[in-house]
């Protein structure tokens, strides 16, 4: 048994995959909980009368991911009590790096990654869309990359990077891409070629908006790459990114 939860603007789509069943019901009647380690659904109508739509394991729900029953209830709550009523909702997140001010990134003429441990004072992940959207994290620390899997294609993601470049040679051109899809196949310009004429620190900062086009877009990490025509290195403060979920 297989079943998908899609969260629409004013219903939750059930679609039943194992027996090619596709129900829509009106959040207003919705309740989520777990009862055994089966989450379950039950939907009430406007006479009072309730029936269970969907009793099942965790492991038996693809869409949304989740890793128990307890994160699964939780994103479904979400979808239940947030209603858009222009059909848009969203949320954002604050990422602050502290590694890199100790320890700078060495910047060469081949792609580094651009790192953030997310363990700045600053970062803040309070207001991420899960109301409504079951978004857990839009960046993965660990492997240093933006993290889409909880959006939908078509969904939209706005990024504002913070970082210095510290350059030692006059006349150093900068480079930062963001690489998005498998094998960073789609590529994003956030610095083309800007120039240093002279040595020093300096803060850049860049706000980019980008859309999730595809499901090999949304399924694999994005990451902010940094290059130079001579070395030098570079600290990164951090990031804001905010996600605009589409209606429907």
């Amino acid at each position: 048994m297989s079943f998908q939860v899609i969260n629409k603007t004013n219903d939750l789509l059930i679609y039943d995959v194992a027996n090619d069943n596709v129900n829509y019901y009106a959040k207003s009647g919705l309740v989520v909980n777990v009862l055994g380690g089966a989450v379950t659904l039950t939907s009430t109508n406007d006479d009072g009368a309730s029936q269970i739509v969907m009793s099942t394991r965790y492991t038996d729900v693809t869409v949304p991911s989740s890793t128990s029953a307890y994160d699964l209830a939780t994103k479904i709550y979400g979808y239940i009590t947030t209603a858009s009523p222009d059909g848009f909702s969203g949320g954002w997140a604050d990422y602050e790096d502290v590694a890199t001010t100790g320890t700078p990134i060495n910047v060469t003429a081949t792609p580094t990654v651009l790192t953030n441990d997310g363990t700045g004072v600053n970062t803040n992940t309070s207001y991420l869309p899960v109301g409504g959207n079951g978004v857990t994290q839009l960046w993965d620390t660990s492997s240093n990359g933006f993290d889409f899997s909880d959006l939908n294609v078509g969904d939209m993601v706005d990024i504002r990077m913070d970082i210095t470049m510290i350059i030692t040679s006059n006349n150093t051109a900068v480079d930062v891409d963001l690489y998005m899809g498998s094998g960073g196949s789609i590529v994003v310009p956030f610095i083309s070629q800007q120039n240093f004429k002279s040595t020093g620190s300096f803060e850049v900062i860049r706000y980019m908006g980008i859309y999730i086009g595809s499901e090999d877009v949304r399924d694999n990490l994005a990451q902010l790459k940094v290059s130079a025509d001579n070395n030098c290195t570079c600290t990164v403060h951090g990031w804001y990114i905010k996600a605009i979920r589409r209606g429907s």
